[in-house]
């Protein structure tokens, strides 16, 4: 009970440490299994690549292509076992239940029969043969589920996307959410842009027979290629081509840092950081563990020597020791789960892309265990070994714990803990800079109080009548329209054959005639858009500076050719930036697609007058976009601020800095915890000198001085070391940006003064007692 009371206190700390420790760990590995299995959770994900190029901007890769390249790309290889083709159409269904129909938002994508050969469908009811003509699709179990309750889904009929009447021929099981086909909603793409070769809105993805021989296959499907642009370029043109295509294995490329598309990816780098850092956190622990058993050594030593000379045998104490360090771990663990748990509850779990709950991670947990158990090892065996092999004098010239060369490794170890929270602390206020440093650049457009509302393209095919009962709200003071998002990682691709014989590709926004007006757009040469070019037969156009400077034969005045036929350049765009900054400028432009447009447009955006209540708009909004598409409730119209949409393309940087500044915290929260282990066993030993001093006349103050002074040189020894790293690690992680932010000075010096702060805290906190104990107490007690 003696040896309890003098180590209670650190075991409950140590438990703490630990606990906390292995559930940031748990966390962080949720995300890492997450990433690490994407597109490679079913049979023969090895065996299935996907398609990229990048002839459109000589610089990131791109995923879309035109059909015709996509068929002829079928047959390049005879190591080409299926080609599947995948489309692009809005999240959304129509039903009719009981005469009324109903609006749902659903994943929904375009594919060719050919995608069930490329990718593993297990089918519940039905089955993908009759996927070979339009009008047809395949839906999900969850949402046959939806639409139809329990009936059986096949024959049934519902509208997808922009209307579209489809029959359902099969329900396949729910693909995991971590899978590029993970949609609701697969409809037949049948005859659609099949022999349109300037229309880009096309990904595709192939399962190839050997993978060894993909570089191979790769060079076959690039010449197939060119034989259907024509062998009128020269050996430059052809080689630039060649270099531009390749295939890459669907589970390498959610990885790519250098491609646009439309679907989940990850850096690589900040997978493998967060695994870093879950395994620098169980680190710690350890070096938290190691402290606290040699610290406690000197408590139980007469213990330990006592029952040596009972007889008690040097494997059964050190197995007396271990059971203990596992007991320890064991709590832990079971604290960490419980942590877990609550966490999982909490909107801290938006921060991973997968699910906390205990129960979907059985194989984390287990691992974890493991690790518990084997960290119990590692932390208990040295300590172990030690106290055991010493003579029963021992009892009276001290321990290890107290020794030079133990001292020593305690000492070390705890810096390496402040080493490692420098570090954690320094990237987690970097990540912060580079995120905030992207949402607040300028976009070079006004966002300033503007609403945004997917409204479908019904509404937005009465866009007239639906803008003018818009701005019958004195709220309200403008209103515009859009085939898409303003600001997105991927628009429409196209390709038009230029004067001189070579592919112009750019990105397509078709727009309203006010789009360019109500966004404060500013022009660079030519007009703006005006009513009149709705009544034009192919449309007109307004290209980006970068679309000019990269294709310089065009100018004002030249003709393109459109969706129709050749349309007129009006005007040009000064540049702003249509995706997250990510991203650098590319060739962009705004098209008016004139009399006959070939959809209507479904994106909308409002902008409020100053100081209106978002809610009383929002709501507004939502009755007048009900009130043009009957079929629509006003809960399933979303209405959101524009600003705050671009703020969630920077999740993925938000999420990650959060994560690591959590981590930091932990790794900070341990080596508190490690300084309080080494003070409080430290301070036992060192009672007799304070008593000396004080007898000789030193004050507190001078004590806590004298404490504080070790503390805070191995805090700035470990700054020094770990400063220089995390700049190196600042400076690689923001590679993966177009545009970087600087690595300012006062992050370095906040990390610095806040642990400085911190520890002088906690050593004064912790030596308090000792530097006003009774001197003479002390001296008489030693």
């Amino acid at each position: 009970m003696k040896v309890f009371r003098k180590t209670g206190v650190s075991t409950l700390i140590n438990i703490l440490g630990m606990s906390v420790a292995f559930a940031a760990a748990m966390i962080l590995m949720v995300q890492v299994r997450w990433d690490t299995t994407y597109d490679a959770n079913f049979e023969g994900h090895s065996q299935v690549f996907r398609m990229e190029n990048n002839w459109m901007d000589k610089g990131l890769y791109s995923t879309f292509f035109s059909r015709p390249i996509i068929e002829a790309a079928k047959a390049a290889s005879p190591n080409i076992e299926a080609v599947g083709t995948f489309g692009w159409m809005p999240q959304e269904a129509t039903l009719n239940k009981d005469g009324e129909e109903t609006v749902l938002t659903v994943p929904s994508a375009r594919v060719d029969s050919s995608m069930f050969s490329v990718f593993p469908f297990e089918w519940v009811e039905g089955s993908a043969r009759e996927f070979t003509a339009g009008e047809t699709a395949v839906v999900s179990e969850e949402y046959a589920k939806t639409f139809f309750g329990n009936e059986s889904a096949i024959g049934k009929n519902f509208k997808a996307g922009s209307g579209e009447q489809v029959r359902v021929i099969g329900v396949f099981k729910d693909l995991p959410q971590n899978f590029s086909m993970h949609y609701g909603v697969l409809v037949n793409l049948g005859d659609d842009c099949l022999d349109s070769p300037n229309e880009w809105s096309f990904a595709a993805y192939l399962k190839i027979k050997d993978p060894c021989r993909a570089k191979e296959t790769e060079g076959m499907m690039v010449n197939t290629i060119l034989e259907q642009y024509g062998d009128d370029h020269d050996a430059d043109e052809t080689d630039e081509f060649r270099r531009g295509f390749r295939i890459v294995n669907l589970h390498n490329a959610h990885f790519e840092r250098d491609v646009r598309a439309n679907i989940a990816s990850a850096n690589k780098a900040i997978t493998i950081t967060l695994a870093a850092i879950a395994i620098l956190l169980i680190i710690i622990a350890i070096i938290n563990f190691i402290n606290f058993a040699f610290a406690e050594i000197p408590f139980r030593i007469k213990s330990i020597n006592t029952r040596k000379v009972l007889g008690e045998g040097r494997g059964s104490l050190i197995g007396r020791q271990l059971m203990h360090a596992g007991l320890i771990a064991l709590i832990a663990f079971a604290v960490a789960c419980l942590i877990m748990h609550v966490v999982a509850g909490t909107s801290w779990a938006s921060y991973v892309s997968d699910s906390l709950s205990l129960k979907n991670n059985v194989g984390i947990l287990a691992l974890m265990l493991g690790v518990a158990l084997i960290s119990a090892v590692i932390a208990g065996l040295a300590p172990a070994l030690y106290s055991t092999s010493q003579p029963a004098a021992l009892v009276l010239k001290g321990s290890y714990g107290t020794s030079v060369k133990g001292k020593a490794l305690r000492n070390m170890l705890v810096g390496l803990q402040f080493v490692l929270s420098f570090l954690f602390i320094l990237m987690a206020l970097f990540v912060g800079v580079q995120t905030k440093f992207m949402m607040g650049k300028d976009m070079g457009f006004d966002e300033a109080r503007v609403l945004q509302t997917w409204c479908g393209y019904q509404a937005g095919n009465q866009k007239d009548a639906l803008r003018s009962h818009l701005l019958q709200n004195p709220s309200i003071e403008a209103v515009t329209f859009a085939d898409g998002q303003i600001v997105s990682d991927q628009k429409m691709g196209w390709s038009r054959p230029g004067d001189d014989g070579n592919q112009v590709f750019m990105e397509v926004l078709p727009v309203d005639v006010n789009f360019m007006e109500f966004f404060g757009l500013q022009l660079a040469d030519g007009r703006d858009f005006r009513e009149s070019d709705n009544q034009n037969e192919a449309g007109s156009i307004i290209p980006n500076e970068t679309f000019m400077q990269m294709f310089p034969q065009y100018h004002v005045g030249s003709l393109m050719y459109g969706h129709v036929a050749s349309c007129e350049i009006i005007g040009v765009v000064k540049d702003f930036n249509f995706k997250s900054l990510q991203h650098a400028m590319g060739p962009l432009v705004l098209y008016n697609w004139g009399k006959d447009g070939w959809r209507s447009f479904a994106q909308m955006y409002v902008r409020a007058t100053p100081g209106a209540d978002f809610k009383e708009v929002s709501d507004y909004i939502k009755e007048a976009v009900c009130k043009f598409d009957p079929r629509r409730e006003p809960h399933m119209v979303s209405v959101s601020h524009l600003d705050e949409s671009i703020e969630k393309m920077y999740q993925s940087e938000q999420s990650l800095g959060k994560l690591i500044t959590i981590a930091s915290l932990v790794a900070l929260l341990i080596a508190i915890i490690g300084i309080i282990g080494l003070v409080f066993f430290e301070t036992q030993f060192i009672r007799k000198e304070i008593a000396v001093r004080r007898v000789n006349g030193a004050t507190v103050g001078s004590i806590l001085k004298m404490i504080n002074k070790k503390y805070l040189i191995m805090a700035g020894a470990s700054f020094v070391i770990a400063a220089p790293v995390a700049y190196w690690l600042m400076t690689a992680w923001r590679k993966g940006f177009a545009y970087q932010a600087p690595v300012p000075v006062w992050i370095f010096l906040v990390a610095l003064l806040a642990v400085a702060a911190i520890t002088l805290a906690v050593v004064t906190l912790q030596s308090w007692r000792a530097a006003n104990a009774n001197p003479v107490e002390s001296l008489k007690n030693e």
